[in-house]
């Protein structure tokens, strides 16, 4: 849904009474039909009745048949052009076919024709700042919104709007407050309830974000995302009170055919990857439509290079582009051409300046989707690749307007976009099996070896130690550094076991967000543990993050979302992996990751099997050492970490892409044959 949108359905416009009495009695009476023949009637007798004109206008405008009411409005404003409330309801009309531009010239006429009606004039500022935001005027919409709070503090309308704009082009943190206005004026606002948990949740306020998602789903039990959302807060929580309640709860809505959630947070728990499709198509065909037919088709180019468009909003110190960049750096610029379109922001990191040289990087975070369109088809690029799809600073919008003859789902989002407008996804035979194709909408392009790039040219910090990272000398370290939304109660219940069976062992998480801390040392002792064993990684740079992870013994990766860039970072740095090969590309990526790396004996076929090479891992040491040897010299000579290579595979997918279009074929399943030498 574009931002104009949201506005339109955050503000709710009030009518005013119409002052023509018999208008007014009419559209009072109980028989809608018989008042609506009554005035038909007097317009067929006297079609220049300007009062029976807006009578009639005005009691469709109230049924929502705007664009019945619209014809009867214009009529009679030409019979009475100075009668206010005939230009506010030919403006609530209007607005209700989004015509928001004539409808802001005539709520603006209105408020001229009565300066002192206070309605009419939010009206005017309401409808303007709409209207600026639809053309994608972020500055003059915000303005009218700041003006409208300032000259009607007790409008609920303003409030929401306000904190609409704020939320994309401010912060979150600006909309809490609007959003918390409005309200304290009227609690019963739908999408603003909504909006008011997701800023909260974008500033990591889970606690109370959970607490207004969870007040949502108890008064709008059907609305789309919030079983979800709340789901999400919760698991980056550690909170599973009603877990599987919940669980049950939005896969069994998403199986009916309800968007119970969205596409990212349903990966952390929910391991059916028809559910997963299920989710996609909703979410995209819901928030994300086709738009193609706005833009003339794009022709592929015929020129000796392919360029190539990769868009995201993380071009900086991230996952996906600490995953990516040295791609960027290897692609051959004899045979194309590459763009990185910005939706993000510089952080001056090192690894930013690293992108910058690489490729010609294109802002498009202040551009509309049809501007940021146009700079893509100015650039004239054949493929543009969606790095972010559900996950991250989304721009999904843009390439619904189909800016280029090809577009790709890669790397971000593990999963199907859902969308009939994204033409391949990236994949290997082991994410994406080839029984596993149906339950994704972008033709599968499958690369020999793992899907997942590498940064071969990362360092790892010297002289770090246990005792830097608060890790004890003489324990046994089980680590996982996930996320801790990946962390499940049932795969929790067996690092436990674990904890109970290894003496002086102790587990090493990742999460900065104390009452995950809380909550996962009260669960530990639930299960017997000593909470005092369940440790907790702080944030570190990326060099000394790489040495923490060479300090521990064992990863233990998580089910049904495996490990993805966290598990690349813990093999550079030497240190096993152990996975359990799920059923859907989230939970399959580990065993991709070690089966490029030449490293098989670490991946297992259920729980089962998880929980007994763990104990044999951590009691073997002899075992735990050969595999740690190999993996010393495989990181050097396996695929998983040759990006030269890797890229040359990414570059052939690009190049069979482009050939199928430049012979006017669809889009098809394609196979990157492996290059050696």
């Amino acid at each position: 849904m574009s931002a104009s949108r949201r506005l339109a359905k955050s503000v709710h416009f009030k009518f005013h009474e119409n002052t023509v009495k018999t208008s007014t009695a009419l559209r009072d009476a109980a028989n809608l039909p018989e008042a609506e023949r009554a005035l038909r009637l007097a317009i067929q007798r006297e079609p220049r009745n300007g009062a029976a004109l807006c009578g009639l206008g005005a009691m469709l405008a109230r049924q929502k048949r705007y664009a019945d009411a619209i014809p009867w409005l214009e009529q009679a404003i030409a019979r009475l052009p100075s009668n206010p409330q005939a230009h506010a309801d030919l403006a609530e009309s209007l607005r209700g076919v989004d015509r928001n531009a004539e409808a802001a010239t005539h709520f603006d006429r209105a408020a001229a024709l009565r300066p002192d009606d206070r309605q009419l004039q939010l009206l005017s500022r309401l409808q303007r700042a709409i209207l600026f935001d639809e053309q994608g005027n972020n500055d003059r919409a915000l303005a009218g919104f700041e003006d409208a709070v300032q000259h009607h503090p007790d409008s609920a309308d303003a409030w929401a709007g306000l904190g609409m704009v704020q939320m994309n082009v401010v912060s979150a943190a600006a909309a809490e407050e609007s959003f918390r206005r409005a309200l304290q004026i009227d609690p019963e606002r739908q999408l603003v309830n909504e909006r008011f948990g997701q800023v909260l949740q974008d500033q990591r306020l889970y606690e109370d974000a959970a607490i207004v998602f969870e007040r949502v789903l108890n008064r709008w039990p059907r609305l789309s995302f919030i079983p979800g959302r709340l789901m999400h807060c919760k698991m980056l929580m550690a909170d599973w009170m009603a877990y599987a309640q919940l669980q049950r709860g939005i896969e069994a809505g998403l199986a009916a055919g309800r968007l119970t959630s969205e596409p990212f947070g349903l990966q952390g728990y929910c391991a059916d990857p028809e559910l997963l499709q299920r989710c996609a198509t909703a979410a995209a065909a819901a928030g994300y439509p086709d738009r193609s037919a706005e833009l003339s088709p794009a022709a592929i180019g015929r020129g000796t290079k392919i360029r190539v468009g990769y868009v995201s909003g993380e071009f900086r110190n991230q996952a996906t582009s600490v995953l990516l960049t040295e791609v960027l750096e290897q692609h051959d610029r004899a045979r194309f051409e590459v763009f990185a379109f910005d939706n993000g922001w510089d952080d001056s990191s090192p690894l930013r300046r690293r992108i910058e040289a690489a490729v010609k990087v294109v802002p498009i975070r202040k551009l509309d989707d049809l501007e940021a369109a146009q700079a893509i088809r100015d650039l004239e690029v054949d493929i543009l690749v969606n790095l972010n799809g559900y996950f991250g600073r989304t721009r999904t919008a843009l390439f619904s307007l189909r800016p280029t003859p090809i577009q790709v789902n890669y790397l971000g989002f593990p999963g199907t976009v859902g969308a009939p407008y994204i033409d391949y996804i990236v994949a290997d035979r082991t994410v994406i099996p080839a029984e596993h194709e149906r339950f994704y909408a972008e033709k599968v392009v499958t690369l020999p070896d793992c899907y997942q790039p590498n940064d071969s040219q990362r360092k790892i910090a010297e002289g770090v130690t246990r005792a830097d990272a608060s890790l004890p000398d003489n324990a046994f370290v089980f680590c996982c550094l996930n996320n801790v939304y990946k962390v499940t109660p049932a795969i929790f219940d067996i690092w436990m076991r674990l904890l109970l069976k290894v003496p002086d062992s102790v587990l090493l998480l990742y999460s900065d967000i104390q009452v995950a801390h809380v909550n996962l040392h009260h669960e530990a002792g639930a299960r017997g543990v000593d909470p005092a064993r369940i440790l907790f990684a702080q944030p570190w740079a990326n060099e000394k993050h790489l040495a923490r992870l060479q300090l521990c013994d064992l990863f233990l990766d998580t089910l049904p979302y495996n490990a993805h860039t966290t598990g690349s970072d813990a093999l550079w740095a030497g240190l096993p992996v152990l996975t359990c090969t799920g059923t859907s590309f989230p939970g399959r990526v580990g065993t991709s990751l070690l089966q490029a790396l030449g490293l098989p004996e670490l991946v297992t076929d259920s729980l089962v099997q998880y929980e007994t090479m763990a104990l044999r891992l951590a009691t073997e040491s002899s075992l735990l050492a050969s595999l740690r040897q190999r993996l010393a010299v495989n990181r050097h000579t396996a695929p998983l970490y040759d990006t030269p290579t890797y890229t040359r595979h990414l570059e052939s997918a690009y190049a069979l892409m482009v050939e199928r279009a430049r012979a006017n074929l669809p889009p098809a399943p394609l196979g990157v044959a492996r290059q050696t030498g």
